[in-house]
């Protein structure tokens, strides 16, 4: 399989994956963003990412270029590979957040957090981050 361009995937899909999965984004404020990258196309300023942004309307997808960590306007970003990309985009898989969970923690997807913890938690994140079996709040809350 070649290397994928993650523009190859058409927007309609991810929008399908967003619309089909609303419980994992709920409370996250109208502006808060997620970005995706493929492993092998994360050089600025070349790379495109993908933006889920949580909009008073639901999870909108776009594609964005990614210019750079410096000055990304993402609060958070997951990078994976061609494979995993491709499961989690197939609207035959009928779990596709739960595989993004297990990539992540067996470090198959690299997340990053963008953004300081308290943006995170005035934007809503504790419950998708929960829904990835992230330990964000810690035990004191």
């Amino acid at each position: 399989m070649s290397e994928l361009q993650l523009t190859e995937l058409d927007i309609a899909g991810w929008q399908s994956l967003l619309d089909r999965n609303p419980d994992i984004f709920c409370g996250m404020e109208p502006g808060s963003k997620v970005g995706l990258l493929t492993q092998d196309d994360f050089e600025p300023p070349n790379a495109t990412m993908l933006v889920w942004e949580s909009t008073t309307k639901g999870m909108q997808a776009y594609y964005r270029s990614f210019p750079g960590f410096e000055t990304v306007e993402i609060d958070l970003l997951f990078i994976a590979d061609d494979p995993a990309i491709r499961r989690i985009y197939d609207d035959s898989n009928p779990a596709p957040f739960a595989d993004l969970k297990t990539k992540v923690r067996r470090r198959d997807i690299l997340l990053y957090i963008v953004k300081p913890r308290a943006q995170l938690i005035e934007r809503g994140y504790e419950n998708f981050l929960d829904s990835l079996g992230l330990t964000f709040m810690g035990a004191c809350r």
